[in-house]
């Protein structure tokens, strides 16, 4: 039988297939995703010329390729579905039960990804409870009443890595360090073929969550491991985006983000700050502190814009120079990365990176394994491990 017609048998095969749910299975993931049956069927319906309606999702049972699309859309398996256990919509549940909005209007796929991480967060709290494991989550707590520069001070005493000149390595070590007072600290890949794509950079759960975006600068990532370090020692959620290149006349913080980035942005800086803030103003006489912005640039991990930004925010250059330095920087890093694609279309066989694994994590999940928590192939899929470096990584 040709390959095409064997496809469209099984797809009207699973049409016709129903299959017994657990329609409160259902009603959870739409209460989760702030999401109507209207705006499911919406999805459900996008492009196909059979339609499915309220009727055939809201029985007992539902088709089996209906189901399968719906899984897609919540990123879950069929047996999500058919599993009668109940799922708690406390606020303790999620941070989708906990907050109505957030500091950036999440998509469909961001919202994925929080669920992911919070069932991945579930899972290892379960596996450290059974192999009796005691992470302490050991910090200070603050306020939006306590100056971000005095905590950012302090916060260096614990979480800097100290002087690292590469910037992956830097990030890697502030990850050890974060991990040192029981935080967990996790990244995610998206590659450049994604179809659809998170809108966030990165997120803070409670009690000790932190999820990275990776980028390609790692300047832009540490700066948000910072700013949501700072969400972490306040205690207060968000999902979020923090990047600078979206700061216009128009833009304003709550006292949570000015905060956080006030924070991240001294935690950085250290002692540099103090440079930056002996300037008066950035302007045509002093040619933009061009070549000092560059300097201070070079010898941290912080970006020229997110100095330049800092000027902005701190009222020492115009937003009409602030603009045109913001569009010249694009320009320059458009430029870079149209090299660095050529560069790389040269070489044969890129790989695409591997996240960063937190030593917390890692840690977690040699407990499980050698407590018989977990086996081999559950600890390789959850570290995104090979098989054949499952004894590298177990004894790293």
């Amino acid at each position: 039988m040709p390959k095409h017609l064997h496809q469209n048998n099984n797809s009207s095969i699973e049409a016709d297939m129903k299959v017994e749910i657990n329609k409160k299975r259902l009603e959870y993931l739409l209460a989760l995703y702030k999401m109507s049956v209207d705006d499911l069927l919406s999805l459900l319906n996008k492009g196909r010329k059979r339609i499915t309606g309220a009727a055939d999702i809201s029985g007992d049972s539902i088709d089996l390729g209906v189901l399968k699309r719906i899984g897609e859309i919540f990123d879950k398996e069929v047996s999500f579905f058919q599993d009668y256990s109940k799922l708690s919509t406390n606020a303790s549940s999620s941070i989708f039960f906990r907050k109505t909005s957030f500091g950036t209007e999440l998509n469909l796929e961001s919202i994925r990804t929080v669920n992911r991480f919070e069932s991945l967060k579930n899972a290892l709290d379960a596996y450290n409870k059974l192999s009796q494991l005691d992470v302490k989550f050991d910090i200070e707590h603050y306020t939006l009443q306590d100056d971000p520069k005095t905590v950012a001070v302090r916060a260096r005493d614990f979480f800097y890595p100290g002087e690292t000149v590469n910037h992956r390595q830097f990030l890697v070590k502030m990850i050890e360090k974060i991990a040192d007072h029981g935080i967990f600290v996790f990244e995610y890949i998206e590659t450049w073929n994604k179809k659809e794509k998170t809108n966030i950079d990165g997120f803070y759960l409670k009690p000790n969550v932190i999820v990275l975006k990776h980028h390609k600068h790692y300047k832009r990532e540490i700066f948000t491991l910072a700013h949501e370090l700072g969400h972490c020692l306040l205690g207060i959620e968000e999902v979020e985006s923090v990047d600078m290149m979206d700061i216009s006349a128009q833009t304003s913080y709550s006292d949570v983000e000015r905060w956080c980035n006030d924070f991240a942005y001294q935690f950085i800086m250290g002692q540099e700050a103090e440079t930056l803030a002996n300037i008066a103003c950035v302007d045509s006489r002093n040619d933009y502190c061009i070549d000092l912005f560059k300097a201070i640039s070079a010898r941290t991990h912080i970006s020229r814009l997110a100095l330049y930004t800092r000027m902005y925010i701190d009222r020492k250059i115009s937003y009409s120079s602030y603009s045109n330095v913001k569009s010249e920087l694009a320009e320059e890093y458009r430029r870079r990365e149209e090299q660095e694609k050529l560069k790389n279309s040269e070489k044969r066989g890129g790989r695409t990176p591997k996240p960063i694994i937190s030593p917390l994590f890692l840690k977690t999940m040699q407990y499980a394994y050698f407590n018989g928590v977990v086996n081999e192939t559950t600890f390789c899929s959850r570290l995104n491990v090979k098989p054949a470096n499952f004894e590298r990584e177990l004894w790293r």
